[in-house]
């Protein structure tokens, strides 16, 4: 039997008879055995009685791997042999449409149904060219017909059952309740039509893609990629699905798995409008204009007058400030089309996704204006006002757009914030509005009340700008609210988001948060966004926003950050002006995402020190007049973009190399590769020493047997004595391990891995004096490893050194923004020996933590007394504990 079910796998054609049937050949293309079901279909063709849905057939396997004109010619051939074969001119038709050519294709279609006025195929086409001409009443009746004919069929016991007709009632349906606001036909259509169509076909995976189309336009995402996912369980190479998982995950900002399945779903099918959508899309959100207008260009090859197509052509064109190929663009369009309304629907999609809100809200209204019914322009309106904080104008047009469409989750649940924020209270201050709940947060925000007008005549000092409205600040007592305010979705993976004119944060006592984190500095960051994107027009680049951004943060540098860029460093693969802002939008992992935020802080941190402060100020002035980068860097620094690049290349560089002691980190490998690596090459003792120190714990035996071969060569090399100190020292044998590492130890040029294990040891014989030395060697070779600052607090604990504990415990809590408890023993420590001033500061940078903790107020109210900053710490006292 196994046997039997191989020869199945190696030859789909040896039990066919003397030729494929024409069942068999579907069957392949729907499974999406595509050469397969080509070949049987061109088998078939060659009968002299070929049945039209064998020509019909072989066309759409042509469609379905991108082979549009073969698909074409196939059909307008058959169309001279069959004139009034109704089926051969709907498909004709069809085909016509996809490729734009609306005249043919209808003058098809009519041919079609004068032959057979049931031909629906030929109406949908018919329908649908309607629609996009403007002539809105026609449409409707057209799309109506769908609807009529299912009803008055059911109703004579004559059901529809042919899947593909009954795919077609659909999305007939489907206009229909968009058109009249009938969201229970949306139900019907998902539950029981397409059920229906899938019992007469369960290979007729369209059906789920419909679905799938379905849901995804109402945002339901998670239904949505189920439905995509059972049409790829049929057909694995069903493009058209993979592309609406790509839409879907870009929906929810996962970037990278867009772009992946937009790239797997073009490898089967190049010219698939939905997946070079999504490319387009990510081009231009990463501001990568040109690889943008090539996608674009390619969408308009295969048909030049979809206006979702014409729409992002559009966008680009405003990017670019081109209004007189903007204007040239609105006319043609009007050409074909009277009631514009996708094209600039589309237009103001992906202008908002640019932060252009002012332009977005203006095409919204244009395309509302068009085609009232339309749902999707006032769906993205009232969330654009969300954006805005235009929260009264959202609330009307939210109400409006749901009433037409209860099925869209994104306006479904901004709704349910609105009506969460209802039970919020607000603070108004000169320049700002917080929205807070008063069971949760009312504390908090009379506090951040005042901390934000002080960031204010900060950052307005700073940026020499002054925001012209309230700014709104809103504080949620959920993360799942949070979310929801923010991209009115679930699982947004932050804790504060700017969305452009106003910002909100989850609460640090909100639910869904897993640990405390440090909410002034959420503040400091969002609050640049805010003044940068207003002053800038929404012109500042991110990489430019976001460095600033973290400059006043006000902390260091993480130690993952240092990692990375030293890493990246001496790989020679650093991020720049060209391609930053496509890691922040598109990154190829976690890390690039990270290098990202770290590199935009060493471009900023590198225009302050080449070239002053002021060149910031004069960076967002070129930005905010439409400059590029070379043009903003001449502005601003005087120098081009070139020589800027090469002079902050030198920077980094200077950077990485006061870490590590200087030293380059070695390029990451896995176990696999370093056993690979080293029996290619016995002889390189860096390879060696490296497998060693990962076999430690693995196998011990052989983990020595390698360190030792690299010592017999050379005696003092790190790597290498640390892995036999850390397995003496395992042993029990901790003086032998001790004498290896102090042999190892090069007085002029230490090794930090060296000092950490030396010092580690010393600690463990209590040779606490040596101990300390060692830690305070490897804070001055590697200053950014907090590691050092940890063991020197635990020994100065342990030899109770009060001062230098201390000492330690003020430059360990500078690197890690979310640490409380330390902050929180910090306070106290210094109170208690009246250092006031510092006590104050790391009190209140604990307050940033955790703003009720009664044992930091009293530390900094006895902080303050003993400044005799009385009535400061009065008026603190009532503010947070009245």
């Amino acid at each position: 039997m196994r046997r039997f079910a191989l020869l199945l796998l190696l030859f789909p054609f040896a039990l066919w008879a003397d030729e494929p049937t024409f069942q068999e050949a579907r069957t392949r293309w729907l499974r999406g055995n595509y050469a397969e079901a080509q070949t049987a279909f061109e088998a078939l063709a060659k009968k002299e009685t070929t049945d039209s849905k064998v020509i019909i057939g072989l066309s759409r396997v042509h469609q379905s791997h991108g082979e549009y004109e073969k698909a074409l010619t196939v059909m307008e051939n058959a169309v001279k042999d069959r004139p009034k074969d109704a089926a051969i001119l709907a498909r004709t038709a069809e085909l016509y449409y996809l490729r734009g050519r609306w005249d043919d294709a209808e003058k098809a279609a009519d041919a079609a149904i004068a032959i057979k006025d049931d031909q629906f195929l030929a109406r949908w086409i018919k329908a649908q060219i309607l629609r996009d001409r403007g002539d809105l009443e026609k449409a409707d009746q057209a799309f109506r017909w769908f609807v009529r004919t299912y009803t008055q069929r059911s109703n004579e016991c004559k059901e529809i059952t042919d899947p593909e007709e009954l795919a077609l009632i659909g999305k007939a349906g489907v206009e229909n309740a968009n058109a009249h606001s009938i969201t229970d036909q949306f139900s019907f259509i998902l539950n029981d039509l397409y059920a229906d169509a899938l019992k007469q076909d369960k290979d007729y995976w369209y059906i789920e893609l419909q679905a799938g189309e379905l849901l995804m336009e109402k945002y339901n995402r998670g239904e949505a990629f189920d439905a995509f996912d059972k049409a790829l369980k049929i057909n694995p190479q069903a493009a058209e699905a993979l592309a609406g998982k790509a839409e879907a995950s870009l929906q929810l900002f996962e970037v990278k798995e867009a772009e992946q399945l937009a790239d797997q779903a073009l490898k089967i099918n190049p010219k698939l409008l939905g997946a070079l959508y999504v490319k387009i899309d990510l081009y231009l959100r990463a501001g990568d204009l040109k690889s943008a207008r090539k996608h674009i260009d390619a969408a308009l090859q295969v048909n030049p007058r979809d206006e979702r197509t014409l729409g992002r052509l559009g966008a680009l064109y405003f990017i670019q400030r081109n209004a007189p190929e903007l204007e040239r663009l609105e006319k043609e369009v009007a050409t074909f089309d009277s009631k514009p309304a996708l094209f600039y629907h589309e237009m103001a999609e992906r202008i908002e996704e640019r932060r252009n809100f002012d332009v977005a809200e203006k095409y919204y209204k244009k395309a509302i204006e068009l085609r009232p019914n339309m749902p999707w322009p006032r769906n993205g309106l009232g969330l654009l006002y969300m954006r805005m904080g235009k929260e009264d104008e959202a609330r009307k047009q939210l109400a409006t757009a749901f009433e037409a469409d209860k099925f869209n989750v994104r306006v479904a649940n901004s709704i349910k914030v609105l009506k969460h924020l209802d039970s919020y209270k607000s603070i108004k201050t000169p320049h700002f509005e917080i929205k807070y709940d008063p069971k949760n947060d009312t504390i908090l925000a009379r506090y951040m009340a005042e901390y934000l007008e002080k960031l204010y005549a900060d950052y307005a000092k700073q940026f020499n700008y002054e925001p012209k409205n309230l700014i709104l600040v809103e504080v949620f007592n959920n993360h799942e609210m949070f979310s929801g305010r923010t991209i009115a979705l679930p699982d947004l993976h932050t804790i504060g988001a700017c969305t452009g004119r106003m910002f909100a944060m989850v609460s640090p006592k909100g639910r869904g948060i897993p640990r405390a984190f440090n909410w002034g500095r959420v503040l400091r960051h969002e609050l640049v966004h805010i003044f940068n994107l207003e002053q800038t027009d929404l012109q500042v680049p991110h990489w430019l926003t976001e460095g600033l951004a973290v400059s006043n943060e006000g902390f260091q540098r993480p130690p993952l950050w240092n990692q990375i860029l030293v890493e990246r460093v001496a790989k020679n693969d650093l991020l720049n002006l060209d391609n930053i802002t496509m890691a922040f939008v598109r990154p190829r992992d976690q890390v690039e995402w990270t290098l990202a935020y770290c590199q935009s802080l060493l471009y900023v941190e590198y225009v302050k020190k080449a070239h002053g402060q002021p060149a910031i100020g004069k960076l967002l002035e070129a930005y905010r007049d439409s400059k590029n980068d070379d043009a903003a860097l001449q502005f601003a620094c005087g120098v081009g973009k070139e020589a800027f690049e090469k002079g902050y290349k030198q920077y980094v560089h200077e950077v990485a190399k006061s870490m590590k002691g200087g030293k380059a980190v070695e390029k990451s490998m896995t176990l696999a590769q370093l056993q690979e690596a080293n029996e290619k090459n016995p002889d390189d003792s860096d390879i060696a020493a490296r497998l060693a120190d990962r076999l430690i714990n693995r196998d011990a035996a052989k983990a020595r047997k390698l360190a030792e071969g690299v010592l017999a060569k050379k005696k003092d090399h790190a790597v290498a004595s640390v892995v036999i100190a850390r397995l003496d020292s395992k042993a029990g044998r901790t003086e032998e391990a001790i004498k290896t590492l102090e042999a190892a130890m090069k007085k002029d040029d230490p090794d930090s891995n060296v000092i950490l294990a030396l010092g580690r040891l010393y600690a463990e014989a209590d040779k606490n004096d040596k101990a300390a030395e060692m830690f305070e060697l490897g804070r001055t070779v590697d200053p950014t490893d907090p590691t050092f600052l940890e063991e020197l607090a635990k020994i100065y604990k342990k030899t109770d050194n009060q001062a230098k504990r201390m000492s330690v415990l003020l430059d360990l809590v500078a690197t890690d923004a979310d640490e409380f408890a330390t902050r929180k023993l910090l306070a106290s420590m210094l109170v208690d020996v009246s250092r006031f001033a510092e006590a104050e500061k790391v009190a209140r940078d604990a307050l940033e933590i955790n703003l009720l903790d009664e044992e930091v107020q009293e530390a900094l109210f006895k902080a303050l007394k003993g400044q005799k900053k009385d009535e400061e710490a009065a008026r603190l006292k009532k503010l947070l504990q009245d």
